[in-house]
């Protein structure tokens, strides 16, 4: 999915499992959102750009957002590693399947 859709980056509630993960070819990283957070992020969205994979639900599905002032701390950068949660993405970098 990283590879096929471009993603920079993925969030989750939960960590992410040491496995090989193609974070570091694609220059990728993980980020953990902050749960119980939902309204938080959804006031973050400024649009709806698209979304892919609805056969998956609502939930699991790729949704292309713009944001402003999203939130979220870096578990897994592009190298695999643990990162600080000061750890930021290039604002020039696209988010989530976003193409900003």
């Amino acid at each position: 999915m990283i590879k096929k859709y471009g993603i920079r980056a993925v969030i989750g509630k939960g960590g992410m499992e040491r496995k090989p993960l193609p974070l570091k070819e694609f220059g990728a990283v993980y980020l953990n959102g902050i749960g119980g957070a939902a309204q938080y992020y959804a006031r973050t969205v400024e649009k709806v750009l698209g979304v892919e994979l609805m056969e998956f639900g609502i939930p699991e599905a790729m949704w292309h957002i713009r944001v402003k002032n999203f939130a979220a701390i870096v578990t897994m950068d592009a190298h695999a590693t643990a990162s600080t949660p000061t750890s930021r993405i290039d604002r020039g970098s696209p988010g989530v399947a976003a193409k900003a």
